[in-house]
């Protein structure tokens, strides 16, 4: 095997004592060598000094660390900036508050060598609850696109990319300050990657209150809906009758979220989303009562409503 560098991208804002857990996990990989890009988003508490302090202690030769900073607001522009760092064939974007398993970096970069032409490896993760018990996410064997749009499986920390390949397709959307990653994963399955799948845990993630994604939807209203007009414009790129197909799916995520936010005791937000969805997309007769039923559902507490929606 040729031991090509690898480079990891953290963003990482107000982390100052939980990015050192996601920084010893990429130092504790079994491969080298590895370039480790951290971009600070604008910190406010001291999380640049102690990023900086653990690069003293931990910068080799086979393991480089560079540190720059991005003031931008958002994940997405923090991330751009890393990929700009990024000189190397292979790398993957990670988030500063999960950690890789150590042999996450050996296995993406074994299967790169073994097939050339790969363009992303993409691996199972884990999610860590309170009481420290380890919970598989979803998985997708099949029909990638379809289990993308339902249950976002392409997450931020679930692959790595031909670095050529992430700068061709435009990297993040920086205008989109939530859900965008899920807008990343279906631009990159709209550009037909070769792909291969490693059915295994790598990655394992520890749910943050403060993250990105908050612990609520209504407090970031009108959000939510911009990345999913982002992704119908991204669908733009695909045959008639798989942007037909995307459209639809992205149709039930809006009235998905319509059922969220009323849920959370907001129907102010979710009826009228709810029937401007069904009105834009001109949808009558039983499909229609169909997605009622189905806001419905979700507004009571059910889940995977999708299976009934074709």
């Amino acid at each position: 095997m040729i031991y090509n560098p690898l480079s990891i991208v953290i963003p990482v804002k107000n982390r100052e004592t939980l990015i050192l857990r996601a920084l010893d996990s990429a130092y504790n990989q079994s491969y080298r060598p590895i370039r480790l890009i951290v971009v600070d988003n604008d910190s406010t508490d001291g999380t640049v000094e102690a990023v900086a302090k653990w690069k003293e202690n931990h910068e080799s030769e086979d393991f480089s660390i560079k540190i720059v900073s991005e003031k931008r607001p958002g994940a997405a522009a923090a991330r751009n900036r890393g990929l700009l760092e990024v000189d190397t064939d292979y790398m993957l974007f990670f988030d500063s508050d999960d950690v890789m398993l150590p042999e996450l970096a050996i296995t993406v970069m074994e299967a790169f060598d073994r097939d050339k032409k790969l363009d992303v490896v993409y691996w199972r993760t884990a999610y860590i609850n309170s009481k420290e018990e380890v919970i598989p996410k979803r998985f997708a064997k099949f029909d990638l696109l379809r289990r993308h749009i339902y249950n976002a499986v392409l997450s931020t920390q679930t692959y790595a990319l031909r670095t050529s390949f992430i700068k061709r397709i435009g990297g993040w959307n920086v205008s989109l300050l939530a859900w965008n990653d899920w807008e990343l994963g279906l631009r990159i399955l709209l550009n037909e990657p070769n792909m291969k799948g490693v059915f295994r845990v790598l990655v394992h993630i520890y749910p943050q209150e403060n993250s990105i994604t908050g612990s609520d939807f209504h407090s970031k209203a009108g959000q939510w809906e911009k990345s999913i007009e982002a992704m119908e414009k991204d669908a733009e790129m695909a045959p008639d009758s798989l942007r037909e197909r995307i459209i639809n799916m992205l149709l039930y995520r809006k009235v998905n979220l319509a059922a969220i936010y009323s849920r959370e005791g907001h129907e102010d937000l979710g009826k009228p989303l709810l029937e401007k969805s069904i009105s834009e997309a001109k949808i009558t007769g039983w499909r229609k009562k169909l997605l009622r039923w189905i806001y419905e559902y979700t507004r009571k507490g059910g889940r995977a409503g999708y299976m009934l929606w074709k």
